[in-house]
């Protein structure tokens, strides 16, 4: 994955976020709008937040599972994991989550997420879903913030959720990721993952299908993942075609706590 500069981040996103009206955690499909509670114009900074002494990068798993969270590969061995953040192969260039092997997500998702393994496997006996992200600290949501400072806020929520409002990957409630053969080895999507070009929207698959900047065989791996994510009750932003959601963000704020 390239790794970008902050002032390179900041041009493309002015690209991208052209014309875009989604908000950066709004749980929508790709021609669905979202409740209007959900897209919030106005949003507070807050200020920087620092690590918290007791996370270390070796007892992250440890401090996760203290919030009840669970394992999806607890549930599910056969889940592939290759977590982005805990390795420099993301769009911050550093590893955040140490030596963090696991992802952690709420149980109720967890075992979503797992329903949607099982629909993807019956109909697809080849495939496995290869994750790159569950649960997201707060502090980690707040670093990703700071370092779109460039950017205005009412463009940057449109990639980054604003750590004031808690992103639903904060509540435990969101993952990334993508599908892969038996062997782990991930299916060509016809963008990266974090890729910050348009190419990358669910929304305008059509449009790039029709150029042809988007294979068909890309554009079905595509439908193939959200399939089974969708019989499985989650939703898919207009933006990322790796992210999903398991409920909107209300619904999470009254469930569960953010992970801090």
């Amino acid at each position: 994955m390239t790794i970008f500069s902050k002032d390179t981040i900041f041009v493309l996103l002015l690209g991208v976020f052209a014309g875009c009206t989604s908000s950066s955690d709004d749980p929508v499909t790709t021609k669905e709008v979202s409740p209007e509670s959900e897209r919030k114009t106005e949003v507070i900074t807050l200020e920087e937040l620092e690590v918290p002494e007791s996370i270390q990068p070796d007892t992250l798993g440890i401090r996760l599972r203290s919030f009840g969270l669970t394992s999806v590969t607890e549930i599910d061995s056969t889940f592939f994991i290759d977590l982005k953040y805990a390795s420099t192969d993301n769009f911050l260039g550093e590893n955040i989550y140490g030596n963090l092997k696991e992802v952690f997500l709420q149980d109720t998702v967890a075992k979503m997420l797992s329903k949607a393994h099982a629909f993807l496997k019956e109909e697809h006996p080849d495939l496995r879903m290869l994750i790159y992200d569950g649960v997201r600290p707060l502090w980690v949501q707040q670093k990703m913030w700071n370092l779109l400072d460039s950017i205005p806020v009412s463009e940057r929520v449109k990639f980054v959720s604003n750590p004031a409002n808690g992103s639903l990957h904060n509540f435990a409630c969101a993952v990334d990721l993508t599908l892969c053969d038996k062997q782990g080895n991930p299916l060509d999507m016809g963008a990266g993952y974090d890729d910050m070009r348009k190419i990358a929207y669910p929304e305008l698959e059509s449009h790039f299908l029709e150029s042809g900047e988007l294979s068909k065989e890309q554009y079905q791996n595509r439908m193939i993942l959200r399939k089974s994510m969708r019989k499985a009750g989650f939703s898919q932003l207009p933006t990322e075609w790796w992210h999903y959601n398991a409920m909107n963000r209300n619904t999470a704020r009254g469930k569960f706590e953010i992970v801090p």
